[in-house]
């Protein structure tokens, strides 16, 4: 009788997160859309156009996911996202410059590290309850995920971080 409750209770976790992770993942994909106007290194700008985060494939996912369990879309999404939307929001003001793009950077670093342990434990989450095809879907939005962290590193270490010593230098 435990093992049937503990499953019954991971699958609603399962269940809820799922709702959660899709819900972050729309507002996400709107607040992206506004870097290219506020972000001033074209790499910056393009390295969260929805093909390079696949993000409106992580969307079609979830949903599909969603709808395997039978559980409901929402709106409501968890603090943690809230909170780094709203610190990207007020990253995205008038204007663009390289000290501009590091605070640009640094919340999207924290937002693709925050969506790939997502994706993690909800690949191991459908595993667990027996959701092989779905588990190899978040398990590909983890691996997408972990691209574009890597991708935005690339940036900061190639080209922002250089370019804003040599100002600095410049100065």
């Amino acid at each position: 009788m435990e093992k049937k409750n503990a499953s019954s209770t991971l699958t609603e976790i399962y269940k809820s997160l799922l709702a959660e992770q899709l819900a972050a993942e729309k507002k996400y994909q709107k607040s992206f859309s506004k870097i290219p106007a506020s972000a001033q290194t074209d790499e910056l700008k393009s390295a969260v156009s929805p093909d390079a985060t696949d993000i409106e494939s992580h969307i079609s996912r979830l949903s599909r996911a969603m709808e395997s369990v039978k559980q409901k879309s929402q709106t409501q999404i968890p603090a943690l996202d809230e909170t780094l939307l709203e610190n990207l929001k007020q990253c995205l003001g008038k204007g663009s410059s390289l000290v501009k793009d590091t605070g640009i950077l640094n919340i999207l670093l924290a937002i693709f590290n925050l969506k790939v342990a997502r994706y993690e434990s909800l690949h191991r989450m459908a595993t667990a309850i027996e959701q092989p095809e779905y588990a190899l879907l978040l398990e590909q939005c983890s691996k997408d995920n972990q691209n574009t962290f890597a991708y935005l590193n690339q940036i900061a270490q190639n080209i922002i971080y250089p370019e804003m010593q040599k100002k600095t230098a410049a100065e």
